[in-house]
């Protein structure tokens, strides 16, 4: 069997199962988010923006189509490939490169995201402050960041811990777990008579978490919304912990 356990972001978003997992997310839903930020920003036409781990693109994508000047970052090498290349076939101003979200960026922007869940994932919970404070180094001074995380309660209200998913060919296995402050998702399936399996696992921040974060690299929380509509945030009601941020 096929496992990679250590530092699993860097093997399982840059297999094909992945994007084979989910490759139904709600592309309209990205969109409806976009728009709303896009709106109440807002974000200017001449504004610079930078997508934190990015993946293949789907939001950069979006926003160079919109006209923004968009860079889209991401550890995953094929995932950027995959960017880089739609970029290109759809002749969108758009520039991509494999990059760590704890490192300081090439250039300064004016508005930097990183969404869709995409930090808590290293082990050492000073990672994450770390990559914060790469945001701050990353944006102009009065530059804006937006973070959209889980919601905590939210995900363990609507728990599914044991589901089976067919995509294509494969049968995946999904065991889903919360245990001493990690949200963890095993994955198992076979391709090609072979057996694989990976996880997923993100540390449950909450919003005191990204206080003490904010507090300790200078960036100023804005703005707290609960949804992709830009809900005020409400403990009883919030799906998702979505921050605007400014330096």
């Amino acid at each position: 069997m096929i496992e990679n356990n250590t530092a699993w972001y860097k093997t399982w978003f840059d297999t094909p199962f992945y994007h084979t997992l989910y490759e139904d997310r709600n592309l309209s839903e990205a969109q409806f988010f976009l728009q709303n930020l896009i709106q109440h920003l807002p974000i200017k036409p001449q504004d610079c923006i930078l997508d934190i781990a990015c993946g293949r693109g789907r939001h950069a994508l979006y926003l160079a189509a919109e006209g923004f000047r968009v860079t889209g970052i991401d550890l995953s090498p094929n995932s950027i490939l995959y960017a880089q290349q739609e970029a290109k076939k759809r002749a969108l101003d758009a520039t991509f490169y494999v990059h760590d979200m704890r490192e300081t960026t090439q250039e300064k922007v004016d508005v930097l995201l990183n969404i869709f869940t995409s930090i808590g994932y290293f082990e050492d919970v000073n990672d994450n402050t770390k990559a914060l404070q790469a945001f701050y180094n990353s944006l102009v001074k009065g530059g804006i960041a937006v973070i959209d995380f889980l919601y905590v309660p939210w995900v363990q209200k609507h728990w599914i811990a044991d589901e089976i998913v067919t995509k294509g060919n494969i049968t995946f296995t999904l065991n889903r777990s919360f245990l001493d402050g990690w949200i963890e998702k095993h994955i198992s399936f076979s391709h090609d008579f072979k057996p694989y399996t990976f996880r997923e696992r993100v540390r449950a921040l909450t919003l005191s978490d990204f206080e003490q974060m904010c507090k300790t690299v200078g960036l100023r929380i804005a703005k707290i919304f609960g949804d992709y509509a830009l809900n005020p945030f409400d403990t009883k009601t919030a799906k998702r912990l979505i921050l605007v941020l400014q330096k």
